[in-house]
């Protein structure tokens, strides 16, 4: 004889499932944000409920994607998704500088460089688009910090042509344009309301 799950005791099974999709798409959230977003789902869930059907409240929720990103918006990521996008940034930034290659003459570097230019453009930009303002923005100080750093080795080392105002000017705003790109390129979304 097989046992029949109560009204009650599915819609509890309905309630775990679709907590479960959310955290599923939780990912970057900080580990102390992602607990006490579940906790709450779980407790506004159970109190729309309020001992009736949970199956029915579960159905009329958002999908759950949308509403993990609904909560990312409100907390934003953790440490670990801005970390990973700077070190990124930074990694594609330093190829950006020529001068810091081989020297030109032997590998003609000229081509590695813009490329790498695009390439951490069309990374910046992604980034702002998917992730947001705040990771965006730790993108660009991964580029600003190698590409600042770098001219001030070069200048440093005496490399030729490094000095020439004209050359100083165009790398200063372009590192300048490629740290804010992400952030400009990300969408402005509206702060959810609290409570």
């Amino acid at each position: 004889m097989e046992l029949q799950a109560s009204p009650q005791e599915s819609g509890v099974g309905a309630v775990d499932r679709y907590i479960g999709r959310v955290a599923r798409h939780l990912v970057g959230l900080s580990g102390k944000h992602r607990q006490d977003v579940l906790l709450e789902l779980r407790s506004n869930i159970m109190a729309e409920a309020e001992g009736g059907d949970i199956s029915s409240v579960v159905e009329r929720l958002a999908p759950a994607r949308e509403t993990a990103h609904s909560y990312i918006d409100l907390y934003g990521y953790g440490v670990l998704p801005k970390a990973l996008a700077f070190l990124v940034a930074a990694g594609i930034a330093f190829l950006t500088l020529p001068f810091a290659l081989v020297p030109s003459s032997i590998l003609g570097t000229t081509w590695l460089s813009n490329l790498s230019l695009v390439l951490l453009l069309l990374f910046l930009i992604g980034v702002g688009l998917k992730l947001g303002r705040p990771v965006a923005l730790a993108a660009g100080l991964g580029v600003a910090a190698i590409r600042l750093g770098g001219l001030v080795a070069a200048l440093a080392a005496s490399v030729p042509d490094v000095a020439q105002p004209a050359a100083l000017l165009a790398f200063v705003l372009t590192t300048l344009a490629l740290a804010f790109a992400g952030f400009l390129a990300a969408p402005r979304r509206p702060r959810p309301e609290a409570g």
